[in-house]
């Protein structure tokens, strides 16, 4: 869901003084931990980094083999002062796609589901492509589908009811991406369509609700009571509040596409630390979490196998860590971002959640690294007690590199629209030295004074660029700006106009 353009129009910073709350430390750190047996180092890092990049709260969770070793809750979770703790849910964002993943591969070792059958099996739909492409390869992400061509779809679900969101939405993925009529080979591509519609195919071949089926199958027997599959059902129990970063504040958000019924089983689960630790533990000890069981060794295997090294498994990604192989995923919705990561030769697993994310909070151009994929990494790092690294910007020192374009171009902008304001509505030239000549030259300048204006309005009004109404959410200060800015570039193209009128009407009367 993921990464936007990012502009400021003011300078501004919000000091967060976090207050902790400690829940939960195990006094019997394994050796290669023990440097970091009472966690202060772990404390001292988040709190600094939570002062750096503006975030109201944070909640923290890791787990070794089948233990959870440190569970704590940071800051705040909403503006009357509430303290996070580990039991507060955050939207959990992509990392839900391995949720989705469990699903599918529980229904195929019941037999329910074959991997390697089309999905027209599973869906009722009249589009070819459904002939082609396997369940396998939607978990993989090699179905072809892609991510950009997934907004408007979004964007037009968030009004159905949730009982009926995901089978509309899945049914209008169908429609946009099984038209093809052959057989092909698709590379990977990341796409929220594919996990949309394997949370439909849960949906019709367990004869449950998605949402009921992972709370009877993965939520219950893993003990994560602080679970829920809608956003109502999260605020309820105490969600966390997502915020936005308003010209460098945290403002608390409530608007539109806050949650997207329809593409639950991609991204609109919510969890605690807590929960996602007995998550984690069941993922790194072949599905087992306790007494109970929700996958089988080999399932977990698979799950976390790329088909090729640099790809996509099922709901996981590999990657390096100062040279430590981990398996992990990054997830994002507005205003909530998460990271969390599995060191499979050590057993060890790290959940970050944070309520607060905008399109800044991304590393460009490697947006997929976050906020709380730094912090996650640095944890880890700590716990090795290795280098925690290359911290990147802070929000303030990006905030301070993007707004000095901002002014100058808003400088410069103001500059020429006062000067031109100042030769329109000034007295008219007595030798007529304000003269203009019509030409392609000045037509062009005037035209172009309305450009800006005139796509804004096209792209506000349809869906010609879906990612433009994205931005507007992950970024509305920079849009709001831009709106700004066109709105005064075309009163200056109105000015001209009005100086062109002025200066051949005082040519023609004073012949």
């Amino acid at each position: 869901m993921r990464k936007i353009t990012i502009a400021i129009l003011i300078l501004s910073s919000l000091f967060i003084f976090p207050i902790f709350s400690l829940v939960r430390s195990d006094e019997n750190i394994p050796d290669e931990l023990s440097g970091t047996s009472d966690f202060s180092k772990v404390d001292a890092y988040i709190a600094r980094e939570m002062k750096r990049q503006h975030l109201p709260g944070l909640a923290l969770g890791i787990v070794k083999g089948d233990r959870i070793l440190y569970l704590k809750g940071y800051g705040q979770a909403d503006s009357s002062g509430r303290l996070v703790t580990p039991d507060t849910p955050f939207g959990l964002g992509s990392i839900g796609k391995s949720i989705t993943a469990t699903a599918v591969l529980q229904l195929a070792e019941n037999g329910k589901i074959d991997l390697d059958a089309p999905i027209k099996r599973y869906i009722p739909t009249k589009y070819k492509g459904a002939e082609f492409i396997t369940i396998r390869q939607l978990l993989n992400q090699t179905s072809g589908f892609s991510q950009i061509s997934t907004f408007s779809n979004s964007l037009a679900s968030i009004n159905d009811p949730d009982q009926d969101a995901l089978e509309k939405n899945a049914m209008s993925y169908a429609k946009k991406f099984l038209k093809d009529t052959k057989q092909t080979e698709h590379p990977y591509r990341y796409s929220n369509a594919n996990y949309v519609l394997l949370g439909y195919i849960v949906q019709r071949v367990s004869g449950q609700s998605y949402g009921d089926y992972v709370k009877e199958h993965i939520f219950n027997p893993l003990s994560m009571h602080d679970s829920y599959v809608t956003f109502n059902e999260a605020a309820v129990h105490g969600l966390a509040t997502p915020y936005r970063r308003i010209f460098g504040s945290n403002v608390p958000y409530d608007g539109p596409y806050i949650n997207i019924p329809g593409d639950a089983p991609a991204g609109y689960l919510y969890t605690s630390a807590k929960d996602m630790s007995h998550y984690l533990i069941a993922q790194i000890n072949g599905g087992r979490f306790e007494d109970a069981s929700v996958l089988s060794p080999e399932g977990i295997r698979l799950m976390q196998t790329e088909p090729v090294p640099g790809t996509y498994a099922m709901g996981w990604m590999t990657g390096h860590i100062d040279g430590l192989p981990v398996i992990g995923q990054p997830g994002g919705s507005i205003g909530f971002q998460a990271q969390t990561y599995i060191v499979p030769e050590q057993q060890l697993g790290v959940i970050v959640f944070a309520n607060v994310l905008d399109a800044i909070d991304a590393d460009w151009p490697n947006t997929h690294i976050i906020t709380t994929t730094r912090i996650a990494s640095g944890v880890i790092n700590l716990l090795n007690e290795q280098p925690i690294g290359g911290l990147g910007l802070s929000i303030s020192q990006k905030y301070l590199l993007v707004n000095g374009l901002i002014i100058l171009l808003s400088a410069w902008l103001l500059y020429t629209t006062a000067r031109t304001a100042k030769r329109c509505l000034g007295p008219s030239s007595p030798d007529n030295s304000g003269h203009i000549e019509i030409s392609i030259k000045v037509i062009s300048r005037i035209v172009l004074n309305f450009a800006g204006l005139f796509i804004v309005l096209i792209l506000n009004t349809t869906q010609v660029v879906p990612v433009w109404h994205i931005a507007t959410i992950y970024q509305p200060d920079v849009i709001l700006w831009l709106k700004t800015m066109t709105v005064l570039m075309a009163m200056k193209g109105s000015m001209e106009i009005i100086r062109l009128i002025r200066s051949n009407w005082h040519d023609k009367t004073s012949k």
